[in-house]
Formats: C-alpha cells, sequence, structure tokens
C-alpha cells in the first residue's frame, strides 16, 4: 500500500499542491478560502494523510510546535492556562508541547535540546527561577516569562499587591481578626510574595487583639488534611490560602474537629477552580482569569517569532475577589436575639396600628440592619430577594429565626 502525500490531497481535493501545503503549515489566512480549507482538511482525514513535520521543519528551517512549561501540571489552575493555550495555538496552526518543571528537575536541558534540534520554534515559561532566566539567556527572543523569580524578565504578571488588599478587607467586615495562612511550601518566588504581601497587610490592621498563625504544606491530601487540622487547633477565625485545593484540605480538616465554616472560621482559596463550587459552603477565593491568561501567553509568543518589530509590552493581570459561602457574614447569637426582638415588636406595632412607637424602630432598623442585610447576604430566603421592606415583621422573623443559633 502506497503512502498517501499531499500531492494526493491536492488531486482529490481539486486544489493546488501549495494550497495543502499552506493549509498544514498554518499560513493560509489571506491566501487560502475557508471553504477550501475545511475541503482539504476533510479530504486528508478520509485519506489518512498525516503530514511529515520533520520535512516540513527542513524546508521552513521553523517548526509549528511551541512549548509551554508549568511548575506541576497537575494542579487544576495549570490545566486550564493550558488548556487555553493550546486552542489558541491550534487556531493559529501550531501545537503544542507539555513540560513539568517540578518533577522534571532536568527540564531546561530538554528545552535546550528541542530548541537545537528545531522542535520547537518557542517557549512560554510560568514561575521560571532565576537560575534558570540566566541559562536561557540566549533564547530570550523565543520565550515568553509567566509569574517568573525575575519581575524584569516577566512577560506577564498577576496584580497581587490589590487584590490582596481586597481579600484582607473581608478581616474588616467580618471583625475577624485572628488571621491564619495556610501556605504552600514550594519555595517558589510568586507565593513568596504573596506572604510577604500577606504578611504587610496583617501588620497594617489597627486591631489591639489581633493574633496570627502560619501553617506550611504540600498539596498531598493527606499532610494537607493533617496540617489543617494543626492550624485549626490554633483557632483562628479566618484562614487565607495559597491554593484552592489548600482550602479544600482545611474542609476536611474542619469537618473532623466540628468546626464550622463559616460561623467558626471563614475561609478564602486562591486561583477559582472547579474545586470552589464542590465544597459546602461554597469557597470564596481569588479569581485569575486562566483563559485570557492561557490564550494572551500564546499571542505574545507568535508575536514575538513572527520578527516582529515592535516590542512585546509587559501585561499585567487584573484579579477578582469571588466572594461565597464561605464568608458569608453570620450574626452571633446575641445579634440574632436582638434582630427577633426587634422585628417581634415590630410586628406588634404595626398589627396594633402604633405607628409612633413603630417609626423609631424603623430608624433602627434603618442604620443597624438594613444595610448588613443587603451587603452581606447573597441569598433568596423565603421568596424575599435582596430589598427587605421597612420593619416587615414577618420577614425580619423570619430572618432571625433562620440564622438564629
Amino acid at each position: 500500500m502506497s503512502t498517501v502525500n499531499s500531492k494526493d490531497v491536492a488531486r482529490l481535493a481539486n486544489v493546488s499542491q501549495s494550497a495543502v501545503s499552506l493549509v498544514f503549515s498554518g499560513r493560509y489566512q489571506g491566501r487560502v478560502s475557508e471553504k477550501t480549507r475545511e475541503k482539504i482538511l476533510c479530504v486528508a482525514k478520509e485519506l489518512g494523510y498525516q503530514p511529515n513535520i520533520n520535512a516540513q521543519i527542513l524546508r521552513s528551517g521553523n517548526s509549528r510546535t511551541v512549548a509551554f512549561i508549568v511548575p506541576d501540571i497537575q494542579q487544576p489552575y495549570f490545566g486550564k492556562v493550558v488548556h487555553a493555550a493550546e486552542l489558541s495555538a491550534t487556531k493559529s496552526g501550531y501545537s503544542l508541547i507539555l513540560l513539568d518543571s517540578y518533577a522534571n528537575k532536568q527540564w531546561s536541558e530538554h528545552l535546550f535540546s528541542l530548541f537545537q534540534s528545531k522542535l520547537i520554534s518557542g517557549c512560554i515559561i510560568y514561575s521560571c527561577e532565576k537560575k534558570h532566566i540566566e541559562l536561557l539567556e540566549n533564547y530570550r527572543d523565543k520565550l515568553i516569562f509567566i509569574e517568573s523569580d525575575d519581575e524584569k524578565n516577566n512577560d506577564i504578571l498577576l496584580d497581587i499587591d490589590k487584590t490582596i488588599k481586597s481579600a484582607f478587607s473581608i478581616t474588616h467586615k467580618m471583625k475577624r481578626f485572628k488571621v491564619g495562612f495556610f501556605r504552600s511550601d514550594i519555595p517558589r518566588q510568586h507565593f513568596l510574595n504573596r506572604h510577604k504581601l500577606f504578611n504587610n497587610e496583617f501588620e497594617s490592621l489597627n486591631y489591639v487583639e489581633k493574633s496570627k498563625c502560619v501553617i506550611y504544606s504540600s498539596f498531598n491530601l493527606a499532610e494537607a488534611t493533617q496540617n489543617a487540622a494543626s492550624l485549626l487547633q490554633q483557632k483562628p477565625n479566618i484562614v487565607f490560602c495559597d491554593d484552592d485545593l489548600l482550602a479544600g484540605a482545611l474542609y476536611r480538616a474542619a469537618k473532623q474537629l466540628n468546626i464550622t465554616i463559616p460561623k467558626d472560621v471563614a475561609v478564602i482559596g486562591f486561583n477559582d477552580t472547579d474545586l470552589c463550587n464542590y465544597l459546602n459552603p461554597e469557597l470564596s477565593t481569588v479569581k485569575i482569569p486562566t483563559q485570557y491568561i492561557g490564550e494572551l501567553a500564546i499571542k505574545m509568543l507568535l508575536d514575538k517569532i513572527s520578527d516582529r518589530k515592535e516590542p512585546i509590552k509587559q501585561e499585567v493581570i487584573k484579579l477578582e475577589i469571588i466572594t461565597r459561602g464561605s464568608t458569608q457574614f453570620w450574626l452571633s447569637s446575641s445579634g440574632c436575639r436582638y434582630l427577633l426582638l426587634l422585628s417581634l415588636v415590630c410586628l406588634f406595632c404595626q398589627h396594633h396600628r402604633l405607628l409612633w412607637i413603630n417609626r423609631p424602630f424603623a430608624i433602627i432598623w434603618e442604620s443597624r440592619f438594613k444595610d448588613t442585610v443587603r451587603k452581606c447576604f447573597f441569598i433568596k430566603l423565603n421568596q424575599y430577594f435582596f430589598e427587605f421592606p421597612l420593619c416587615k415583621g414577618a420577614v425580619l422573623t423570619r430572618f432571625a429565626l433562620h440564622y438564629g443559633q
């Protein structure tokens, strides 16, 4: 049986061989119509045609493959970034190979060989150590760095400073100043920078009885759960986690210790992975736009290796605090009793039309509770939504009974 080649595809598709080459090299934009491209791909699929990658490299001197190096592919966050990058690369006619810098300690040597053999035309490196940045200096025009140890060399940075300030505002809103930090024990600079910024924000808390407890952990589930239990035994009332996976381990430890989230301890994660929605209550976290980062990294790399004259500008990515059930405002027992008493009085006054008494309580409701309910309870309660009617005693009573201890 003879091997299928590009001439066979061109003949059956009734197009020129150069059109087939343009489609499979990814250089068809503006030269081959979308309809013709689809026809060529359909015929190639029917014939089982696969282009010879080595032959393409010999002809053009360039590979249509790029590499992506991440510190731990097992983490869901990096999986999402790489997935977005791969889809974006495919649309541009490139394929993507993946390396794990945490599992493969010789990744830089592997990368050198890929460049020297011209199997890849460029590479994206997430969280690169400074020593490797120096070793890869000769290939800087073919590299994109994300959150590397050397900030000056970064092409994509996360706006961590403002994000941590926003995250710490939750401690003020919830009046919780016994702060716990559940940290990754991986000595990467992006983690160390977060730790420094969190420490600075804690030191700036203007509260006499504030306290801090810190525990480091790997991402191993059993070990992380055990370390989380050690942290919770120090009785923090709010915990910031380096990763949603560590927050998940904290949930497990809290259940084992009969600690209720968020009543006893509020929890905030980092990355906004799918795990956040599986936990109960759902996890508040810092959202990183993984899809945007993956797509942006590919775009920047392809612009760089295409001999574009304009220099690549550093991009700073804004992050977002997503508040969910793990930081939901929780009234104390005394607060619930006070609200219940207030609501009963309002209900009594309305029933007996004692408006001269009802009005002062209405003022108390407006000044003490209404704003709190609107801002802190993102819930649906007995068919009533965020706007509570002024001094509707029945609604307030249900609310107090529902959240009483």
